[in-house]
């Protein structure tokens, strides 16, 4: 009988131009064999790689594989949702030691229409930035679509972009269609949608590792633009004293804690990601359904719906994300989503 319990997962390391060694540094992990290392991909499942839980009884397991295998342990009451598809989300850290390419995502219909995937929407919380670090997002006010449209095309769109300072612990929506780019000198947590469809507009006329030139997909990101908002970062929308709303959306609901005392939660009967950030502690079950798990820096674990309740014991103050699959709202929709505790454990 298979056992669940909170599952850590090997990270995936991407090489990329502008990356380096910041990333491993900071998370005071081992070098891997990439290099420069610009993306550890915490969680993901699709076609091309799938994580593999890095401890405990189900070490060695796929992504895919435990979700196929166990939708309703994994998913809960999302699992008629989610169970015939990948797994709806994808984690990673961005490590730009240089800037990244200026870029946007299309949305679900124009990537199912041309790629027959799923669109991008996205989010960033700085983990880390250099001092004078930015970021680049949207159009200066006053740009006009068509002076916009021109600067692309003429591979002057840095001239036309809204750049703004950022600092640790900002938060930065990206939704599909907003053009939008990291500067250099930031450590960024990103969660989106399970898709990777990205179109460049500007590449700072750099080429990849192999001295290959990177393409621009000129016509898919004037085919996909949209003019967004100007607001710079999300106000979080503190939901207690130790909880912080950043981002409810369609495709995910992303929430931080900052805490140094005890906190005791339940599923709502569907899985959930903790990505911790900063400090250390332990996950315990109070029934001891599960052996203590301790997470560190850098650590992103997978909570399986089945677990019900669980506690986050800090051995110092913690900065820790949480990602739940779909528009979930901590507020209105969690007395109505704890289930009874069950009797038995799966």
């Amino acid at each position: 009988m298979a056992v669940f319990y909170p599952m850590k997962f090997k990270p995936y390391y991407r090489a990329k131009v502008w990356g380096g060694r910041c990333l491993t540094r900071f998370f005071n992990r081992p070098s891997p064999s990439v290099s420069p290392v610009g993306e550890s991909i915490e969680i993901v499942d699709n076609p091309n790689y799938s994580s593999s839980v890095a401890e405990g009884p189900m070490a060695g397991i796929t992504l895919t594989d435990l979700c196929k295998k166990h939708p309703q342990e994994i998913y809960g009451r999302q699992a008629a949702q989610y169970q015939h598809s990948s797994f709806p989300v994808i984690f990673k850290y961005i490590n730009a030691e240089e800037p990244l390419s200026i870029q946007v995502h299309p949305d679900d219909r124009y990537a199912m229409k041309y790629h027959n995937a799923n669109g991008k929407f996205e989010a960033w919380y700085i983990v880390d930035a250099k001092p004078n670090a930015v970021v680049s997002r949207s159009f200066k006010p006053g740009v006009t679509a068509e002076k916009a449209k021109q600067a692309i095309k003429k591979g002057n769109v840095m001239d036309v972009m809204h750049t703004y300072a950022v600092e640790k612990g900002q938060s930065i929506i990206i939704p599909p269609g907003t053009i939008h780019g990291l500067g250099r000198g930031l450590i960024a947590a990103e969660v989106s949608q399970n898709s990777d469809i990205t179109y460049r507009a500007y590449d700072y006329n750099r080429g990849s590792a192999k001295g290959e030139e990177r393409p621009l997909q000129i016509e898919e990101v004037l085919d996909v633009l949209k003019f967004q908002d100007q607001n710079d970062f999300v106000k979080e929308v503190k939901l207690n004293s130790l909880c912080s709303k950043i981002c409810l959306n369609d495709c995910f609901s992303l929430y931080k804690y900052s805490f140094r005392e005890p906190i005791h939660d339940y599923t709502y009967n569907q899985f959930r990601l903790l990505c911790n950030v900063e400090g250390h502690g332990t996950i315990i079950s109070p029934d001891s359904l599960f052996e203590d798990i301790e997470f560190h820096p850098g650590d992103t674990i997978l909570i399986p719906a089945c677990l019900y309740d669980f506690s986050l014991v800090p051995a110092t103050h913690c900065v820790m994300l949480e990602i739940f699959a779909g528009k979930f709202d901590k507020n209105e929709d969690r007395k109505a989503s704890i289930a009874a505790r069950p009797q038995t454990q799966f």
